[in-house]
């Protein structure tokens, strides 16, 4: 059945101050995020019927996901060259303040910011002193966890050389005994060799929580019928194998607007082209390590431009639950699986 409620474990804001490409080096002039995106314009959006569902279904909350902020280069002033990082975090501060309203303030149950992850383990403890400093206590009490974005190392020389032979290992444990989780923004070049690692050798209070997105953002044009599957669609199997099998590691059913071939309708059959990826995902993580998200507002971008995309993936979700896992787990997706992963209240 649709859901009655939900939690979207992927959303992303911004206040004017921040719509323009001194704030974020890719919002470039002109393009259809370089805007205010606020949680009011969020609430709205996901006003509109979901496919196939009898009603809207209810936000209970969202979890906000940093923005990759522009970043200058690294000096030995951490609050000069991660200035953009800090305006963010004073922005969701003024957020839990209630400056933008109560609904607002009540709808954020969780956040995850940025972290000088590639930098050395004195870094990333300076900045997560800094970070909680212009946090305040009340917004830091929000901070589940982090993220540092690796879509772009598609090299495997280059992702080894940041994450398996820098720093990147022992602060990712340093967060995890920390009590924080990590979000993984990477694609379908990265295996889970890198997580295992991690994981090896510490205690399991203190391994640190893997929440992978947009289903590591896969081709959606790859082939995919027995017999005929293209190498980029195994491969991305063979890795989300890997990645399903370390211990405390979640993914997000998310992000799949912008990896489809050619931008849907509200005709598409979006759950019918994503249904590959999801049917392997579900079968690897099982539904109660599955969180819904939607990716606002970048699922506007190349989501359905004759309906709400908020709304027509949650009616993808639905579908693809209906059809791949037993009903009693669904709520996991549409909830419980956030709550447990983020550590909600």
């Amino acid at each position: 059945m649709p859901p009655i409620s939900l939690i979207d474990s992927h959303i992303h804001l911004w206040p004017s101050t921040a719509s323009n490409e001194d704030a974020h080096s890719w919002m470039t002039p002109g393009m259809p995020l370089a805007k205010p995106h606020l949680l009011s314009d969020y609430l709205i959006a996901t006003q509109g019927k979901a496919t196939n569902t009898a009603s809207n279904p209810t936000v209970e909350g969202v979890i906000y996901v940093e923005t990759d902020r522009a970043l200058l280069t690294p000096t030995s002033d951490l609050s000069t060259w991660a200035a953009e990082a800090l305006k963010e975090i004073t922005f969701l501060r003024y957020i839990v303040s209630g400056d933008y309203g109560p609904e607002a303030n009540s709808k954020l149950l969780g956040i995850v910011l940025w972290a000088p992850m590639d930098q050395p383990t004195p870094i990333l403890l300076a900045w997560l002193k800094l970070a909680e400093q212009t946090a305040g206590p009340d917004t830091w009490k929000r901070v589940k966890g982090f993220r540092f974005l690796l879509q772009g190392l598609r090299e495997e020389a280059n992702f080894r050389e940041v994450v398996v032979e820098g720093p990147f290992i022992e602060n990712l444990k340093l967060l995890g005994r920390r009590g924080f989780s990590f979000d993984i923004g990477v694609d379908q070049h990265s295996s889970g060799e890198a997580m295992r690692s991690i994981h090896a050798g510490v205690e399991e209070a203190e391994k640190v929580t893997f929440i992978l997105n947009h289903l590591c953002k896969p081709d959606f044009s790859n082939r995919t019928e027995p017999g005929y599957e293209d190498e980029g669609f195994v491969r991305w199997k063979q890795a989300m194998t890997k990645m399903a099998k370390c211990e405390k590691t979640y993914m997000k059913l998310s992000g799949a607007f912008s990896e489809l071939p050619s931008t849907p309708t509200a005709q598409t059959d979006v759950a019918a082209q994503v249904e590959p990826w999801a049917k392997h995902v579900l079968a690897c993580f099982g539904a109660k390590r599955v969180i819904f998200g939607s990716d606002w507002p970048v699922c506007n971008v190349n989501g359905p431009k004759d309906a709400t995309p908020f709304s027509i993936w949650v009616g993808v979700v639905d579908q693809l639950l209906r059809k791949l896992v037993l009903q009693e787990t669904h709520q996991d997706v549409w909830s419980g699986t956030a709550r447990k992963a983020y550590r909600l209240q």
